[in-house]
């Protein structure tokens, strides 16, 4: 979907921890455009597939839209599922809504507590928000500990100078004290038990000091390789959630379906 060029020079700050630290911080204060890049993703069925999607955020807001293009299975055409972010709440619109309760087109979860996601389980949270660029954003913000310049790259004529980041999630929760993105984090912490608490983000950084591009693989997420691009900052993102009356919470899914697995509330099937 996006051309890459290496280019054999190798620039960026004299101290890349710090730049690609206040990279991050600085594209936490702003709006932004969104691609989504799933490479290897084994959401579905297990079979490796890519994925795409586009979505708009307001970082500062913590606000988020995003439309992930959900591959046909058996005789469910393919089709889009769209998501809608807050701190503590978000909604998914699956495929379908034949399974949902009549009149209901959205799936939301809350997640309030300071330790737990409260109406659902931590896997979810972590699923959605690892198709929000905002963990990965955060995660480097608050929890980044070293990073290397590994030279630059082009994308679509633009440059940007490239970061290899190792963050600490045990660092990056103490710093999330509520919300999805904590319940994320802890089960990130929980799929990585026994091999130590570091992941490892590339990062782009543009020239006008915005970290603009992300790759990791999200422990635990069975999404492959996330690669997310940021453009058209500062655009207008207004407020606009799905409505209570067609919305159904996961918990009371669980209570009359069983399980709800994160790539149901993408499918609805």
């Amino acid at each position: 979907m996006l051309a890459l060029v290496a280019l054999a020079a190798c620039g960026g700050s004299d101290d890349p921890l710090h730049a690609v630290r206040s990279a991050a911080k600085k594209t936490l204060s702003q709006t932004a455009q969104s691609t989504l890049t799933l490479t290897g993703a084994r959401l579905f069925d297990g079979t490796p597939e890519t994925i795409l999607g586009r979505g708009q955020f307001s970082f500062s807001k913590g606000l988020g839209y995003e439309a992930l293009q959900v591959p046909a299975r058996g005789r469910r055409a393919s089709g889009t599922a769209y998501l809608v972010f807050l701190p503590q709440r978000l909604w998914s619109k699956p495929v379908v809504n034949t399974a949902l309760p009549v009149g209901d087109l959205w799936i939301s979860a809350n997640f309030t507590g300071s330790r737990s996601s409260g109406s659902t389980t931590p896997s979810l949270a972590l699923v959605l928000e690892s198709l929000n660029p905002q963990l990965l954003l955060e995660e480097i913000a608050t929890g980044a500990v070293a990073a290397r310049s590994s030279g630059h790259l082009v994308i679509n004529h633009v440059p940007f100078t490239r970061y290899v980041v190792s963050v600490d999630l045990q660092r990056a929760l103490e710093a999330a004290t509520t919300g999805a993105i904590r319940a994320a984090i802890q089960q990130q912490l929980t799929a990585l038990r026994g091999q130590g608490t570091l992941v490892r983000i590339v990062a782009g950084v543009d020239g006008a000091g915005r970290l603009a591009q992300l790759r990791s693989s999200v422990p635990g997420s069975k999404l492959g390789t996330v690669q997310i691009g940021l453009w058209t900052f500062g655009s207008t993102i207004p407020l606009s959630l799905p409505l209570s009356s067609q919305t159904v919470d996961v918990a009371a899914l669980r209570r009359s379906h069983g399980t709800v697995t994160p790539a149901w509330v993408f499918t609805g099937d």
